[in-house]
């Protein structure tokens, strides 16, 4: 296929998930973290990785008019496009900060040193 398609709105196409600059972002972020998330190889930050991509969270901040919009309107449990923005980016932010943390602590097991036995 030369181009994406899908079953949402009336385009067809990702704009659902991608149409505007919050859902850009989210993305962008989410991605961008593959990397280091796998190097934790731990498997709950990896499963919760994959979670956090689900297209929900995405179709969720679409700020679509219309018919389109009301249907996504109808899905979301937020408030608005905006809240559903604030919310994932603050999940965002705490998980980046565990990944964070699951990358120092092989290095503070490395840096104690055992007394050595007499």
């Amino acid at each position: 296929m030369p181009e994406f398609i899908s079953w949402a709105d009336a385009e067809r196409d990702l704009s659902a998930w991608l149409s505007n600059p919050m859902e850009q972002e989210a993305a962008k972020r989410i991605y961008k973290l593959e990397e280091k998330v796998i190097a934790t190889g731990n498997k709950d930050l990896i499963d919760v990785w994959g979670k956090l991509q689900t297209s929900d969270h995405f179709y969720y901040m679409c700020t679509k008019f219309w018919s389109d919009g009301d249907v996504h309107k109808y899905f979301s449990p937020y408030d608005s496009p905006y809240d559903a923005y604030i919310y994932y980016m603050n999940v965002l932010a705490d998980f980046e900060t565990t990944i964070e943390d699951a990358q120092l602590m092989p290095t503070k097991k490395k840096v104690v040193k055992k007394k050595a036995t007499v």
